[in-house]
């Protein structure tokens, strides 16, 4: 157990350097396909829980959120945030030596690069696993807008009980007054068909970032063996008024990158929602939704669906304040 004193001894002591011409290189660079074998061997290390943990999410989103990688002696480094708010996720090892290397490791980059400390989408057992090695060294602060919501994949696909009434009746609407729907795995063939959808989608929404989120979408078809996608699609009278797309977290979670429906139909949200997971992802216990940003109405919609958990995300500094304009320096 902490007594609260300041106790972190192996977390302060210095690293013996990697340095080329008296600076510390730590070099990151933007996510290729080439690269996935090799941050998935990092991911598939423990079994993580967040879309951050995942090499489509990274690859997707990397130029919108400036999101860069680097490795070095067998720990894995993730930058976001871009020039203007940068961070880091906390570094991905699998032992704990190799972890706190990562964490030393980290502290010397913020310092080198004169920024402040900081590190974003701390899971619940990292978090743990920080406080166990450097007890009373950081703070944590819940990033609740960024919390990934996981469900069952039994309760989105059987929509039992009365805590799904409201959504078994839309979709039982939908389904009679749209009985000639067709569900179809997204294929090379509908996938120009989807690209219609997402395109007509952007055009009627207005919302900041959506132009980007067309790009990220249009990087998924670009991509779509490579980078080992799932993906279902709702046709009506010729067109696909809605489509999906996910992947294998691991053994345990899919996670959906992607849901996009014509809001005019009724019950069509809940409809591909439904057979999607259905068709593609029975067989995995849970299903992540990723984050509602802290926007009320999708933090209403996410939380409609009653998530078995979330996958928590925290922000970490340290604990002394005049460390973390010099990296605990």
């Amino acid at each position: 157990m902490h007594d609260g004193k300041k106790t972190f001894t192996h977390c302060d002591q210095p690293r013996k350097r990697n340095l080329i011409g008296g600076i510390i290189i730590l070099e990151f660079k933007r996510f290729e396909l080439r690269d996935k074998p090799l941050i998935d061997k990092y991911f598939e290390q423990h079994h993580y829980e967040a879309s951050d943990n995942c090499f489509t999410t990274l690859f997707m989103w990397q130029d919108p959120y400036g999101i860069r990688w680097a490795e070095e002696n067998g720990v894995l480094y993730i930058q976001g945030g871009g020039k203007r708010e940068p961070f880091l996720l906390p570094p991905f090892a699998g032992k704990d030596a190799k972890f706190l290397d990562g964490l030393l490791r980290a502290k010397e980059w913020f310092v080198e690069n004169k920024l402040p400390f900081r590190f974003k989408g701390v899971s619940k057992a990292v978090k743990e696993r920080m406080e166990d090695l450097c007890p009373g060294r950081y703070e944590f602060t819940p990033d609740r807008d960024n919390y990934e919501y996981i469900y069952k994949s039994e309760d989105l696909i059987n929509l039992s009980g009365k805590k799904f009434r409201q959504k078994k009746n839309h979709l039982n609407q939908f389904r009679m007054q749209y009985s000639n729907y067709e569900y179809l795995p997204i294929t090379e063939d509908i996938i120009p068909l989807c690209r219609e959808t997402a395109a007509s989608w952007v055009e009627t929404h207005h919302e900041e970032g959506i132009e980007d989120e067309l790009v990220a979408i249009n990087l998924l078809f670009d991509n779509w063996d490579a980078l080992g996608l799932k993906g279902g699609a709702i046709k009506l009278f010729g067109r696909v008024e809605a489509f999906s797309i996910g992947e294998i977290l691991n053994d345990r979670i899919a996670l959906i990158h992607i849901e996009k429906a014509n809001p005019d139909i009724r019950g069509l949200y809940q409809a591909i929602n439904n057979e999607f997971i259905r068709h593609e992802f029975s067989e995995v216990e849970f299903i992540n939704r990723e984050e509602d940003m802290g926007l009320p109405g999708l933090r209403q919609a996410k939380e409609s669906y009653n998530p078995d958990h979330f996958a928590e995300k925290y922000d970490a500094v340290y604990a002394n304040e005049a460390d973390n304009a010099t990296g605990g320096k």
